[in-house]
């Protein structure tokens, strides 16, 4: 019996998914991207925010048509420029909405609004960093969709907090339809902290939902990108055992 031949894009961090997949036999996974604080070395070191096919380097799907073809995609794109933690007037640090003024009052139009220089002139926050991130943040999503329209596998999930702007502009921006939210909570995996969060798939997960209470907060709970970047094992083990359950009814 071949494989499950897992991608795991963006677990070039502490390695959530590979860590569960090394567990089972008959699961045979890549984890793709950078680590941002260069102390592991899992992973297929690629820039998932390349857009450097615009000008002839075909580097990105070089690399990936080289690998077995998945029969899941899973993806944690970074969620800083899709967060409401960077919260300022009308939206987060990378976005805001529109809001139209006409003779019945105010209309709130697109949540996908570039923000201004001037601001943040009474906020925390560092206008030219702000930038990069949104930046980062749509080339790493629309190459996770790119990715997943290009090689088209049976399975794929594209994880990311519940609340954010990410969902809405996968569909409203990128035209990419999620059939299944898949929303959860860390906490229903024995995590310290809730999380709510989603794994939007064209599968249905049955994920616990459960809302267990920690007393601990996300932001207070740990500072450092990779932990924070974690996702609970049993939670993967979950998904996993879910999609290689429906393979072997395919079988």
């Amino acid at each position: 019996m071949s494989k499950f031949v897992i991608w795991a894009l963006f677990d070039s961090g502490n390695g959530s998914y590979k860590q569960v997949a090394n567990q089972y036999e008959d699961i045979e996974i890549y984890s793709i991207g950078i680590d941002r604080q260069n102390i592991n070395e899992h992973f297929i070191n690629l820039d998932l925010a390349d857009y450097s096919r615009m000008f002839g380097d075909n580097k990105l799907f070089d690399t990936l048509d080289s690998l077995p073809k998945p029969d899941l995609i899973i993806a944690s794109p970074p969620c800083e420029s899709w967060s409401t933690a960077s919260g300022m007037a009308n939206g987060n640090a990378c976005w805001k909405q529109d809001v139209i003024e006409n003779l019945f009052g105010e209309m709130k139009g697109s949540r996908f609004v570039i923000r201004d220089y001037k601001d943040f002139e009474d906020y925390q926050f560092i206008p030219d960093r702000q930038l990069m991130t949104r930046i980062n943040g749509e080339l790493c999503i629309f190459n996770t969709v790119e990715i997943i329209r290009r090689y088209e596998p049976n399975y794929w999930i594209i994880e990311n907090p519940a609340h954010g702007r990410i969902w809405e502009y996968i569909d409203k921006i990128l035209g990419f339809d999620i059939k299944f939210e898949n929303l959860t909570y860390y906490s229903a995996y024995d995590y310290p902290v809730m999380k709510p969060t989603k794994f939007g798939s064209n599968v249905y997960l049955n994920l616990k939902q459960e809302k267990v209470q920690t007393g601990l907060t996300f932001n207070d709970w740990s500072a450092d990108y990779n932990k924070r970047s974690n996702i609970p094992e049993n939670l993967v083990k979950d998904i996993f055992e879910t999609l290689l359950e429906k393979e072997n009814e395919n079988v």
